[in-house]
């Protein structure tokens, strides 16, 4: 019996030992401590079996050094007046840097939770008290107070497990875990948003080129669109347009018989206007040798409504504001 009331008295005063009164040494002059805490980003949703990474600083100007058998201990849980908090500290791990006025601590803490609750709550890791001593006064200890970490847990898994239970289905596959984090998810989301914008202007443009669509007035706009405006152009260039009518309705095309043309693509609707000013331009010069028209403009036109022969073979839609009225007489 006495053996017995002995070992808790040894138990009594090693757990009396093992807690240490903050009050009991004074606080270190702020003038000698410079701190850096990296907080986790994630401060809420939280549950069983997830780990905290915490990363402090300190930097202490001597003749202070850290007493390191005051960080904290691997397998510590932490408690608030006198209660459980279910967060222990799995690991540490520290670099120190000495240099000749500073000592610098770069400390890692990793911390796990065990608690959750039917609801969301609060909960946190309280606050550290890291001892220094000055050695040329070794009794004179003093202490510098680490911020607690304040974070929220989630009841999402408690609830999760019970749907789990009561829906076994054998048709339900096996729930697993997406390890891609979630800013990567939005990076990818974001390019492929911006790539399939830029493909769908890219085809429905005007400048859209696609395989197989290197169609009869795509090769005139390209072989004409750059070259000089002489009569000689604008005669080849009427020349290679008509060539393309008729191949676009396998026959010859003349303003009597334009609906085969627009029954074989309906877009050329959209420039019939166009189409009639080219004919009477057609006619002018190839069999009324007419040459009362300024160069420029005319093989400007001819090149305007090339390109939009072009969109037309590829089925888009001219914008009516796009059509321009020849000035040739």
């Amino acid at each position: 019996m006495h053996k017995l009331f002995g070992f808790l008295i040894f138990l009594l005063t090693i757990s009396l030992n093992a807690y240490e009164d903050p009050n009991k040494f004074k606080d270190i002059d702020p003038k000698f401590i410079e701190l850096n805490i990296v907080e986790p980003n994630q401060r809420v949703g939280y549950t069983v079996g997830d780990i905290i990474n915490r990363q402090i600083t300190i930097s202490i100007k001597k003749p202070y050094q850290l007493i390191e058998e005051s960080l904290p201990i691997v397998g510590y849980e932490k408690r608030y007046r006198g209660k459980l908090l279910g967060m222990t500290l799995r690991d540490i791990q520290y670099i120190k840097k000495n240099t000749k006025d500073l000592i610098t601590y770069k400390i890692f803490l990793k911390y796990q939770i065990f608690t959750n609750n039917v609801v969301a709550k609060p909960a946190f890791i309280t606050a550290d008290y890291y001892r220094l001593i000055n050695p040329i006064e070794p009794d004179n200890v003093v202490k510098f107070r680490i911020p607690e970490l304040t974070i929220a847990t989630s009841p999402i898994a408690i609830f999760g497990a019970v749907k789990v239970e009561d829906d076994m289905s054998a048709f339900r596959g096996p729930l697993t875990i997406d390890k891609m984090p979630s800013n990567q998810k939005i990076r990818y989301g974001a390019v492929g948003f911006v790539i399939s914008i830029l493909t769908l202007f890219y085809i429905y443009s005007r400048y859209t080129w696609l395989p197989k669509q290197n169609k009869v007035f795509s090769s005139v706009y390209r072989k004409y669109k750059n070259k000089n405006a002489t009569k000689k152009e604008i005669e080849l260039l009427i020349s290679e347009l008509h060539h393309g009518f008729n191949l676009t309705i396998n026959q010859a095309l003349f303003t009597n018989n334009k609906e085969r043309l627009f029954k074989k693509n309906k877009s050329f609707n959209y420039i019939e206007a166009e189409i009639n000013d080219f004919f009477k331009l057609s006619k002018a010069i190839n069999f009324e040798r007419k040459n009362n028209f300024n160069l420029a403009e005319t093989y400007a036109w001819l090149i305007s409504f090339t390109l939009h022969c072009r969109m037309c073979e590829r089925g888009l839609i001219i914008d009516s504001g796009d059509i321009k009225k020849l000035g040739f007489k």
